[in-house]
This record gives structure tokens, sequence and C-alpha cells, in this order.
């Protein structure tokens, strides 16, 4: 029944920072009746005015009234106070779910927002508004290294990083790998660019294939070029990453229909850093690949894995007793609704 909070929000931006203000209004004039606007504007940290525009929407829609003496609640208005307290707590206060999920995947933090984004484009702004957000939380003032790997939902959200984030810092985005020959709009490279326009900082990029053989591995890294990259790679302060499903990506790294089938009979779910995970989470497969290696994800201070959709539910699982604790998860009720059910 949230799911279209999205919607709503993009017609009207206003109407859940409205409802969220009204309801707390209410609350107050329940906890504390008879009170007066000073009060309340006092224990909001709202203007008197504010207030009054408030409490005057509110009694003429019947649920105060307003006294000499102060304002009191009606028998409508609790009522609807009552019914409201859980929409408010699933809109603004979420933390139980986000905790049970964090506590379930055994990880530091998630965070999900409203919708689903196999049904909703929407999600993606949104999913992108909370990963800067959540920058800006971490990230110190000065010079920080962000490094990006690739994929459609990362792609899809990179635009919506705040310019404000890059205020008082110098934020350098670095791609993880290189290109799977792949939708260039999908690639480290081309998301790096983004979020760099986005928040006024600088990119590097790192054009080259992913997946090379050894020989050429050993070759590669001594190129100044790329090592320039990889050094800053394991400098990196964040680390942003997707969370594949593994047919999709086993694909678009060109395996042939036997190495297919070797991966369904492992049943193999998921793919990340160029490992393929099977549903209880050991790796099974895995290629040479430039940029960054699974073994170092420990040694990055912030890791935000960037998944969303039902469709992606079983992928989240499978990676996730894999992932450092100190990973955030971005995601949505989409996915998280459907890892949450699963015992």
């Amino acid at each position: 029944m949230y799911a279209e909070f999205p919607v709503l929000e993009a017609l009207v931006p206003d109407i859940l920072k409205v409802f969220r203000q009204r309801y707390l209004v209410l609350e107050q004039i329940s906890l504390n009746a008879p009170v007066g606007r000073r009060s309340v504007a006092q224990a909001l940290g709202l203007s008197e005015r504010n207030v009054r525009t408030e409490t005057e929407n509110l009694r003429n829609l019947g649920l105060i009234e307003i006294k000499n003496f102060g304002m009191f609640m009606t028998e409508k208005g609790e009522k609807m106070l009552q019914d409201a307290a859980p929409l408010i707590d699933r809109l603004f206060n979420a933390r139980k779910t986000e905790i049970d999920l964090a506590r379930k995947l055994g990880i530091e933090r998630t965070i999900i927002v409203p919708g689903d984004s196999d049904l909703q484009e929407l999600v993606f702004e949104r999913m992108g508004e909370e990963l800067s957000a959540a920058l800006d939380l971490l990230l110190p003032l000065g010079h920080s290294i962000i490094t990006v790997l690739g994929g459609a939902a990362l792609a899809k959200s990179a635009k919506n990083l705040s310019k404000s984030l890059g205020k008082n810092r110098q934020l350098e985005f670095v791609p993880g790998r290189g290109a799977l020959g792949e939708n260039v709009a999908i690639q480290s490279n081309t998301i790096v660019q983004e979020m760099a326009v986005a928040t006024g900082g600088k990119y590097k990029t790192l054009y080259l294939p992913e997946q090379v053989s050894t020989a050429a591995y050993k070759s590669l890294i001594r190129e100044s070029t790329v090592a320039d990259v990889l050094e800053d790679i394991s400098k990196t302060d964040v680390l942003i990453h997707g969370i594949g499903l593994a047919h999709d990506m086993a694909r678009r790294r060109g395996y042939d229909a036997m190495r297919l089938s070797e991966l369904r009979e492992k049943r193999v779910v998921t793919e990340c850093f160029g490992c393929f995970f099977d549903n209880k989470g050991k790796i099974v497969d895995r290629v040479q690949q430039v940029g960054l290696q699974f073994e170092n994800l420990n040694k990055i201070p912030h890791i935000f894995a960037f998944a969303c959709g039902s469709h992606k539910a079983k992928a989240i699982n499978a990676y996730m007793p894999n992932a450092p604790h100190q990973t955030w998860l971005i995601t949505d009720e989409g996915a998280s609704n459907k890892i949450l059910k699963e015992k």
C-alpha cells in the first residue's frame, strides 16, 4: 500500500512533509492538552505562524478545538491520531524494518526506500537521494576516493547525487573494474563521470577489458595509467557496488552454453567482484579481472551495496554472507519484503 507514495510525492512534493507536520502538531496537542500554540511551536521547533496555520487546518477538519485556555483534541482527532500512527511509523520511522533486515543479513545498516523498482522507475531516484544523504553523513571534509562498480541500478540513480555533497570536499570517483563490452551507460567509467558531474568532483577512467588472462593482467597492471587507477582503488574510502544476477552477468561476460549449464547445476544465484555465489553464499566460480579484488573489501572503511527490486531478493541474500560487516545496503521494499519473509 506504500508503493504509491513515490508517485504522490513526485506530483505533490510537500505531501509527506505536510502530513508528518500535522501529525506531530496533533500528537503534541493530544499529549499536553489543553496547550497553547507557543508551547507546541517550541516543542517541535516550528514558528508560531506555522503552528497557527496548521492548527487552523486541524480545527477546520474537526480534529481539534481551540479555546481561550488552550487547544484540545476532539473524539475524531483522537481516532485520526491513532489511525495515522502506523503509517507515520512506516514512512518516517522505518528503523525497525531496516534494523531487522540488517540483522538478518549480518551487515551494519540497511536503508529501505518505498516501492518496488521492478514496477516503478521513481524508486531509482529515491535510492540515489538516499545514497547521497548517506555519503554526506559518513564522508569527512577534504579529499575522499570513491570507487564505483557498474550496474543498471547505479546508472539510473547516479545523477541524483546532490551538488551539496561536494561542498568543502574534494571527491574523486574511480571505476572499480574495466569494461564488460556491454551497454556503455551502465559501465563504471560512465557512472563515475555522472557522479563527478553531479557533485562537482573529479573522476578517472579505466578503459580496458575487465576479464583478461593471467599473463595479460600482469602486463596491464604495469601500465602507468592503469597503475594510477589501481593505486587509487587501493586507497579508496568508499566503495559503491551492485549485486548482479548470476546468469545475466555470465552472459555479459561471454559464458558459452556449457558454462551457463554448469552454473545452473551448481545453483549459482549472484555475482559480485568477478565471483559467482551459490544460494548458500559459497563461491563456485571466478574470473580474473582488472580492478578491485574481492579479498580487499575488508580494508575499505565504507561499503554501499546498491540493489533493488523484488527480483533481486535472492541475489542479495546469497551475496550477503560474504559482505564485510561495514556494508550498508540501499534497497527498496520490493527486495526487502521478500528477504524478510524468507526463513
